[in-house]
């Protein structure tokens, strides 16, 4: 496999793991989400840079640090961004 494969399969996972979260409690939503988020993050440690790093901090700063309390939404939000990375312009993710 090569890079921007295990790239797209970790981001597909971290998608598949959002999805299927349910929580009835936002503080625990958020929790779990921060948790994929960094391990999304060791397991594409170039997402530092380029153009995935932008979508983490989106997301990291819409559910951690200004959240809006609304699982739902997030969870769309969340999605909606991280297909636009699967989708983005063809070439590497970083």
């Amino acid at each position: 496999m090569n890079e921007s494969t295990n790239e797209q399969e970790a981001l597909k996972n971290f998608i598949d793991q959002v999805r299927w979260l349910y929580e009835a409690e936002y503080g625990d939503f958020k929790r779990k989400v921060g948790l994929y988020l960094e391990r999304l993050e060791q397991t594409l440690p170039e997402s530092s840079q380029g153009r995935t790093k932008p979508v983490i901090e989106e997301i990291k700063s819409k559910v951690i640090f200004s959240p809006s309390g609304d699982i739902e939404s997030t969870r769309r939000q969340i999605i909606q961004k991280m297909h636009e990375l699967l989708s983005g312009p063809s070439g590497p993710l970083h």
